[in-house]
């Protein structure tokens, strides 16, 4: 089946619900376009890997996929470039690459658990439609997927390579692989190419590098990553490489070798010939992380001397704290509301003014400001921050649920400043490249650190320690590699470290971390995300009763630390005995025997579900695996009736109001007039539908 055909059958397997879910990852103007037919948004939707709203989704785990499908597709084609002169030009679409192909270069195609957990990432990204069924037990990439994740550039024979250096330098390679250095430069280039020409050869000079130089060859081969040498060679020249070497031993080792030559294009580089490229990819599997690296936390009772009364005591101080902010701060925006500058950011004198009525603290009132505009709740008109319409209903919900809603619409704000700058950031971090969600990627991490440990770092302590030039300490460095499992564009933005330190100071006055510990409220909060992508802040179920829990009766006097403050009126409803707070709802660190920890693309982990609890709400690619694989084909046990990545408001396959605090943000508006006008196309006469035959809501 030809590509576009086979997508054309993927998409209208789904329901119309789903397919205007997967269409608003699409630009507005193509969706809203007036002439638009299914027809043709169906021919847009493979021409690119990079749509906003579904490429960012895809934690580490979905771009290794990625990466191995399209380097499938480069070692069947030689890794050769499409030109005439080497035979049938090779169209740089990428075919279909079959099933057992791409587990078998994840190193998961024998039964087992990483075999699951591959065929579970094959199917969010057959969700998604960047990878779908061929009909024949293979998947299409998009068009452009190997310009997306293929080698930046086709790598040179080592017949090549060697042409463009000096002869010294053909001398010294051939020295080094044990050959007649003063034969003749045709009869030198032969015999390199013979022995770099046999895998078994290239994998004995590997394996006899040091541990830091496979580990640089492995980059070289799979991302055809550049050595730097520094080097300076005109156009037509040949590269010289000076007999004392170029500085780096280890790069001088691989050049010696013939493990690195210099490319086509003059350059001051070198990079890895074809055949040696093939030789280690052949070798060795694609790298592939299921689940961000495991930590070995700090036992609670080493970091705080109450252990987990502490943790319990310092989340219900931070809810305490924010409760009384968020009344106070919004009778100061509606008193006078703060002017914003030219480019949008909040004057200074109206920060400092927030910033005391916060008690003085400006991550708080920063907080309170950007979720606040996440939310709905806060507005712009004529230059100044008001609140918006929403806001006398916002002063009519109980304290829990604003709470919560805040917390929900904190993980949801995106790495830009909206109108308060992050201090380390200034205007600087409105310019960027993507749409980083650091703060998101960071709740979802909160559940990977198991329960009654500590990542043994504070937040305020480390940005004061990062101010002072210091390094991050062991805590902080698992927390930036976990983030940016979750989400791989963070490290596409500027000061990645900076940008977690500060998330985890806000996650610690939104009271979901303490003592570097994950509070009841964060891991309502992780699972909160884990369950959807789009985490609108709508005050779930389970974050308003985690919330509840924190703000739960004070201990007597004579059990809880001094300056300590009861929880503010209509918390206490409900709540349970600190430090118990969900104990019954709690999960795994979602890298149980049950499968792998949940990916960022709104489906959940597979965590256990107690009796009569209806659980998350299923989303793309549940954990669950509602969606499974038959011959390569992702199918579906619910008849596809889900809304694809938790749009909130309702949940489609059940039809299921969620409770929430009844604020829509401008983000989940606009999403929700995308998908109306997606499903105003799709839906009249729509042939999709689940195993049922029914058509979606």
């Amino acid at each position: 089946m030809d590509r576009r055909t086979a997508l054309e059958s993927h998409v209208r397997s789904m329901t119309a619900e789903r397919v205007a879910v997967l269409l608003t990852t699409l630009t507005e103007g193509v969706v809203r376009y007036a002439r638009a037919t299914p027809p043709t948004l169906l021919h847009l939707l493979p021409i690119l890997a990079y749509r906003p709203g579904a490429f960012e989704r895809l934690t580490l785990a979905h771009h290794q996929v990625l990466y191995a499908a399209v380097g499938a597709v480069e070692d069947r084609e030689r890794l050769r470039e499409a030109r005439a002169d080497q035979g049938d030009p090779w169209e740089r679409v990428p075919g279909p690459v079959e099933h057992e192909t791409l587990l078998a270069r994840l190193d998961a195609d024998r039964p087992g658990l990483a075999r699951v957990r591959a065929e579970a990432t094959v199917a969010d990204l057959v969700d998604l439609a960047l990878m779908w069924p061929d009909g024949r037990n293979g998947y299409h990439l998009p068009d452009d997927a190997i310009e997306q994740f293929g080698l930046p550039h086709v790598p040179p024979t080592v017949r090549e390579g060697l042409g463009r250096l000096d002869l010294a330098g053909v001398r010294r390679v051939a020295l080094t692989l044990g050959l007649d250095p003063t034969r003749e430069r045709a009869t030198l280039t032969d015999g390199i190419e013979e022995v770099l020409g046999a895998p078994e050869r290239v994998v004995e000079l590997c394996h006899a590098a040091r541990h830091d130089v496979a580990h640089l060859l492995l980059g070289h081969a799979f991302l055809g990553t550049e050595a730097r040498t520094f080097l300076t060679r005109g156009a037509g020249e040949p590269f010289s490489v000076p007999a004392d070497g170029t500085g780096d031993s280890d790069l001088d080792w691989m050049f010696e070798h013939g493990l690195l030559l210099p490319p086509e294009h003059p350059g001051d580089g070198l990079v890895m010939p074809r055949e040696v490229a093939l030789a280690v990819r052949g070798a060795h599997p694609w790298p592939f992380d299921p689940a961000p690296q495991a930590v070995v936390g700090v036992p609670l009772d080493r970091m705080t001397p109450g252990g987990g009364a502490d943790v319990a005591e310092g989340s219900r101080a931070a809810l305490t704290a924010l409760a009384g902010a968020d009344v106070r701060l919004l009778e100061a925006v509606a008193e006078r509301p703060p002017r914003l500058r030219v480019d949008g950011l909040l004057m200074k004198q109206e920060r400092r003014r927030l910033a005391r009525v916060a008690d003085g603290d400006e991550d708080l009132a920063r907080v309170w400001l950007e979720a606040g505009a996440v939310l709905g709740l806060l507005t712009v008109r004529l230059g100044r921050v008001v609140p918006s319409e929403q806001a006398a209903a916002w002063r009519d919900l109980d304290t829990e649920t604003r709470l919560a809603a805040l917390a929900e619409a904190w993980a949801g704000t995106e790495d830009a400043a909206l109108w308060w700058p992050a201090p380390e950031g200034g205007s600087l971090s409105r310019v960027r490249s993507g749409r980083a969600r650091t703060r998101w990627a960071l709740a979802c991490a909160l559940n990977d650190l198991p329960w009654g440990t500590s990542t043994g770092v504070v937040g305020q302590r480390l940005l004061a320690e990062r101010a002072e030039g210091r390094e991050p300490r062991t805590g902080a460095r698992w927390l930036v590699s976990a983030v940016t499992w979750y989400q791989p564009s963070v490290e596409a933005e500027p000061d990645t470290v900076g940008r977690v330190l500060r998330a985890l100071r806000e996650a610690e006055l939104l009271g979901a971390v303490f003592g570097g510990a994950t509070t009841e409220v964060g891991r309502a909060l992780s699972r909160h995300c884990r369950c959807r992508w789009e985490a609108w802040p709508h005050g779930s179920p389970g974050t308003v009763a985690a919330v509840r829990c924190g703000l739960g009766p004070a201990p007597p006097d004579d059990e809880r630390s001094g300056g300590s403050r009861r929880s503010p009126e209509g918390g206490a409803d409900g709540g349970m005995a600190a430090g118990r707070g969900l104990a019954e709802e709690r999960t795994e660190d979602g890298r149980g025997e049950t499968g792998r920890t949940r990916w960022g693309g709104g489906s959940e982990g597979r965590q256990p579900r107690r009796a009569g609890d209806p659980g998350p709400e299923p989303g793309i690619g549940s954990r669950v695996k509602e969606a499974g694989t038959e011959g390569g084909r992702s199918r579906r046990r619910d008849g596809g009736a889900r809304d694809g990545g938790g749009s909130g408001g309702t949940r489609t396959g059940s039809g299921r109001a969620e409770a929430g605090c009844g604020l829509v943000g401008p983000g989940e508006a606009r999403h929700r007039e995308l998908r109306e006008a997606a499903r105003e196309l799709f839906a009249p006469g729509w042939v999709g539908g689940g195993a049922d035959g029914t058509e979606g809501a």
